[in-house]
């Protein structure tokens, strides 16, 4: 009898849509005896296969593009619009192909679900196959470009492919979503598997720290942070310096969201992934807006209103001052009040789970 499995198109851009689609990749692999077929960008699949290494034999990798995202310039989080397009204007005429090689190569493979997040490639095939398909997100791609005034040719694109999605599933923070059309459950975040025995050695060994991370998409110039003598924790793309101890975390790292759970402060980037393994272990957030990015202006927005973040001008990365920084964090007691912040995997799962029977 052939295995059961799910094929997942995860985003090429960023890294966040991988790390959280690991987190239910990990349960799923975990609870079930499924076969998975994961698509993603190269950068993003060689980690995959690292984290993954316990199932290597029940997970098919697939390196493709899957995703143009938002380019942004060089050494900066600004958004070239320019480039952006064109990029679109390059992978979109490329979806036939594309959608014609993966339905020809999962067919074989008894795939019963197809799970994107939130890739266009992922909704197509799944459409193709004509198994239970479903989008899993906090934004999608046709609402952001739309948002950034990019070509309407291609935001239709975009939104046609969404069309073939037969559930959603929106994370916390989610976006309005209007072009979703399928049913739709909303829920909390979704965060990989903490180790407490792997916090408390790395809070032994370095003492009080920040996290800091601006995603491995996107290159800053150096980042100053004064008046702190404690560890600094520093993920691949930002180069720090100050008076306290940098500890340049290595690209291939597996588990950052331990760092992450061991640090006093995040800063960061607004990404969703990050801002997920943050609340989840309850840490106080400064997000770097991006002007013009719906995510994140949205993201910020509603984390400053609950208390549990504070927002910060990209130019004034140039030097972080702790003393200051701390004075504004106290007004942050959202994690005092609110319960809403937990890590909802599990119940992620069940809901792939459930759509996916309906077959």
């Amino acid at each position: 009898m052939k295995r059961r499995g799910t094929a997942f198109y995860i985003s090429s851009h960023g890294f966040g849509h991988m790390t959280r689609c690991l987190a239910l990749i990990e349960a799923m692999l975990e609870q079930t005896d499924q076969l998975i077929y994961l698509a993603g960008g190269a950068f993003q699949n060689d980690f995959a296969r690292h984290y993954l290494k316990p199932y290597q034999d029940r997970v098919i990798y697939k390196d493709l593009q899957t995703d143009v995202g938002l380019v942004a310039f060089q050494n900066g989080l600004k958004i070239d619009q320019v480039e952006t397009e064109r990029q679109l204007q390059a992978f979109t005429a490329k979806w036939e192909n594309i959608v014609a090689e993966e339905v020809k190569q999962l067919q074989p493979l008894s795939i019963r679900c197809v799970v994107t997040d939130i890739s266009p490639i992922g909704a197509l095939v799944g459409g193709k196959l004509g198994v239970p398909t479903i989008g899993i997100s906090n934004f999608t791609w046709a609402e952001q470009y739309e948002h950034y005034g990019i070509d309407p040719q291609v935001v239709q694109q975009f939104q046609a492919a969404y069309a073939h999605l037969t559930h959603f599933i929106a994370y916390a923070l989610a976006l309005l979503q209007l072009e979703i059309s399928c049913p739709r459950s909303d829920i909390g975040f979704v965060a990989r598997q903490q180790n407490a025995k792997k916090i408390q050695k790395i809070r032994e060994t370095y003492g009080e720290s920040l996290f800091i991370s601006c995603g491995k998409s996107v290159n800053l110039d150096k980042i100053e942070v004064k008046n702190f003598d404690g560890t600094i924790f520093a993920t691949s793309g930002v180069e720090v310096s100050g008076s306290g101890n940098v500890v340049q975390l290595p690209s291939d790292l597996l588990d950052t969201q331990n760092y992450v759970a061991a640090s006093r402060l995040v800063i960061a980037k607004a990404g969703w992934g990050t801002i997920a393994e943050a609340v989840t272990s309850g840490k106080k957030m400064l997000l770097i807006e991006r002007p013009g990015v719906l995510e994140d202006t949205a993201n910020i927005r509603a984390l400053e209103k609950r208390k549990v973040a504070i927002s910060l001008e990209e130019k004034a990365l140039r030097q972080l001052d702790m003393e200051t920084i701390k004075e504004n964090l106290q007004s942050l007691t959202g994690y005092e009040t609110e319960a809403a912040f937990l890590n909802e995997t599990d119940r992620v799962l069940e809901l792939i789970m459930r759509f996916s029977s309906l077959h």
